[in-house]
């Protein structure tokens, strides 16, 4: 009964947003990406290749009262088309931003934390995603979203395994007006 009790009193305070906290100006920047995007994709398979470049288009918007932002990505690729959802967030109570990341590719679920340069327009996050190769094991990794003004900017992910960070996927945003 206690249980349920608490269940019922944490419901409430959720629905008057007792416990919301209030945005700012960090969730404010992320508002800017909000609308539909085309894409350019470059996937490295291996450093020393050139990568595989596919076209898509990308839809941002702001979820959850304005506290993140959605992206549903969808890439043409050649082989296999490619689909991905991820979020980005500022948690104020952390004083951190955070980028989470799923798509068709794998069944987990990718959490990276980081921070915000606002003289460079970059947001850079840290995190590791599971290896493939080594069931169990994690490859860490580094993403980059630098805004070059309202209409694109680049989102970079780098992995590194024994040591050498490389990049694998770079995806270029222009703005569909």
């Amino acid at each position: 009964m206690r249980v349920w009790l608490k269940v019922a009193v944490l419901a409430a305070m959720m629905a008057t947003g007792a416990h919301a906290a209030p945005l700012d100006a960090e969730h404010a920047a992320l508002a800017r990406f909000a609308g539909h995007w085309s894409v350019r994709q470059s996937y490295w398979t291996s450093p020393d290749k050139p990568p595989a470049v596919d076209r898509g288009e990308a839809d941002f918007a702001m979820v959850l009262d304005g506290r993140h932002l959605r992206q549903d990505l969808r890439i043409d690729a050649k082989d296999k088309p490619f689909q991905g959802l991820g979020y980005i967030g500022y948690d104020t109570a952390a004083k951190t931003f955070f980028s989470t990341w799923m798509d068709v590719n794998f069944t987990g679920f990718i959490v990276a934390k980081g921070g915000y340069d606002a003289a460079a327009g970059r947001y850079t996050f840290v995190g590791q995603t599971p290896d493939f190769d080594h069931p169990g094991a994690n490859i860490p990794l580094r993403e980059v979203l630098t805004r070059q003004d309202d209409d694109h900017f680049t989102y970079d992910y780098y992995e590194t395994r024994g040591g050498r960070e490389t990049q694998a996927v770079r995806l270029e945003y222009a703005r569909v007006r």
